[in-house]
């Protein structure tokens, strides 16, 4: 009897969490299909269906964390209201840019388009990391860096004793990883905190009460020094983004350091997050120095997170997609987009625009998403989109450019989950010296891509086609 009871119990009990599993999906998931296949996954699966839902399914961001983004955008709006003045802001004209997706981006909470800086992308693999570790070795008064990854490995460990022999030095020195990327790698904040830095996780996962949703990660990459000096871009840090650790697998990658006002910007970013993950805000004082213009580049700071309604980032892609005549050049390496985007990109083909993408072949680190990637080809080939496979290794560069009138290099890449899951940040510009160059290096690394034919692709074989099939049920988390 006393068993036939608690079966009872387990069976409402299971069904009870079945309906408020499935009202919650309806209620969350903001198009129809993701709705429904949550719904379908929590009946059919009760138990795993439920977990699965409750730890990736949901794309809003708790209470809790709302109301430190509240506070951040608090601090974001205080400092839109002080560069208002700033000479280093574009006159309202310029402030359009190309097919006025500079006060697009802007009226979605983006900041406005900044001139007199200084940019220079950097070199693929180490030189690039020479150019951060220089920078950080030289700072007077803060250093601030931000990774979704940050390794223990020898790479991981050269950063590390940079950060920590200014922190000995008295400068202030703050590090913050996000908690899935940089998972297990705690040890580099111990160091730090004990040379003297200040170190934070973004979002952790324990203790469970303090836990967030894991599938709403930071995927940003910033280092700012003295305020003065920022990097961002696609680079993580780990010895394979050096291209160490792949033998004959060349690493391509686009990363930016930039000087001059826009790294305010860069710093307002890495500010709202370390008050996000900490709950302490620096004085502003202390981190936002007057910065002279110092170059030609036009710069305006994109970021979006799943805190953000608005998402410029989002936005911004969208509409270049959209508003492209010429030409329409993508880099890449995990291509899974939404149905807005996939159907703003056959538009645009089949407008006339060329539109190239260039994505990752086989990749060393995630086969689930190239697989899921490879399902939506077929329909991006029948309307005209070409696609290119990097071959020489890997291909981690984000870039969008735009009829030699606009581009974009950062961390988010052409999926659900940057635009959507993750908060990402990007740097776009409409400065012609800067987009010629970023227009030399996607050639480039063009020719080290094979193109990929409708009459070709269609020759997979049936497991491709299986495998494609299964991946693609993840795309909504990819």
């Amino acid at each position: 009897m006393t068993q036939t009871l608690i079966a009872t119990l387990v069976a409402v009990a299971i069904y009870l969490a079945e309906l408020g599993g499935v009202a919650l999906a309806i209620s969350r998931k903001r198009d129809a299909p993701s709705a429904i296949a949550w719904s379908l996954a929590i009946i059919f699966l009760p138990v795993i269906g439920l977990a699965a839902f409750l730890l990736f399914g949901l794309e809003r961001i708790p209470r809790r964390l709302k109301r430190k983004a509240a506070q951040a955008r608090n601090v974001r709006d205080l400092f839109k209201r002080q560069l208002t003045d700033s000479q280093a802001v574009a006159t309202m004209e310029a402030r359009r840019g190309w097919q006025g997706l500079g006060l697009l981006a802007e009226n979605a909470g983006a900041p406005p388009i900044m001139e007199g800086n200084d940019v220079k992308l950097l070199e693929h693999g180490q030189p690039a990391f020479d150019a951060i570790i220089e920078a950080i070795s030289a700072a007077k008064h803060h250093v601030h860096v931000e990774e979704y990854i940050f390794r223990d490995d020898r790479l991981g460990r050269e950063l590390l004793d940079a950060m920590i022999e200014r922190a000995r030095a008295g400068i202030k020195v703050r590090l913050l990883v996000d908690a899935v990327g940089s998972f297990g790698n705690w040890r580099t904040i111990r160091h730090l905190k004990k040379a003297g830095g200040e170190g934070a996780v973004f979002m952790p996962l324990l203790p469970w009460f303090k836990a967030t949703f894991p599938n709403m990660r930071n995927h940003r990459k910033i280092v700012v020094v003295d305020g003065r000096v920022g990097f961002l871009g696609g680079l993580n840090v780990g010895e394979e983004y050096a291209g160490r650790r792949f033998r004959n697998r060349h690493w391509a990658d686009a990363h930016l350091r930039i000087a001059g006002p826009a790294v305010s910007e860069v710093q307002r970013v890495f500010l709202e997050d370390w008050d996000f993950a900490t709950g302490r805000m620096p004085e502003a004082a202390e981190c936002f120095p007057m910065i002279e213009p110092c170059g030609n580049s036009r710069v305006q700071i994109l970021s979006g997170g799943p805190d953000d309604e608005q998402n410029a980032l989002r936005q911004a892609y969208f509409a270049a997609i959209t508003s492209a005549d010429k030409n329409l050049k993508i880099a890449t390496p995990y291509l899974v987009p939404d149905l807005a985007m996939r159907e703003a990109l056959k538009t645009a083909a089949m407008r006339g625009v060329d539109v190239t993408i260039l994505t990752q072949g086989k990749p060393p680190d995630s086969w689930l998403t190239y697989w899921a990637s490879r399902y939506y080809w077929d329909e991006l080939l029948c309307s005209g989109v070409k696609l290119f496979e990097y071959q020489r290794g890997m291909m981690h560069a984000k870039m969008v450019l735009a009829d030699h009138a606009w581009a974009t290099i950062g961390s988010a890449n052409l999926d659900n989950r940057s635009l959507r899951l993750n908060f990402e940040v990007t740097a776009s510009f409409d400065s012609p010296g800067d987009i010629r160059l970023f227009y030399e290096r996607f050639e480039s690394e063009l020719k080290r891509a094979r193109q990929v034919t409708l009459r070709g692709f269609r020759k997979r074989s049936l497991t491709a086609r299986a495998f494609e099939e299964l991946a693609r049920l993840a795309s909504p988390l990819l």
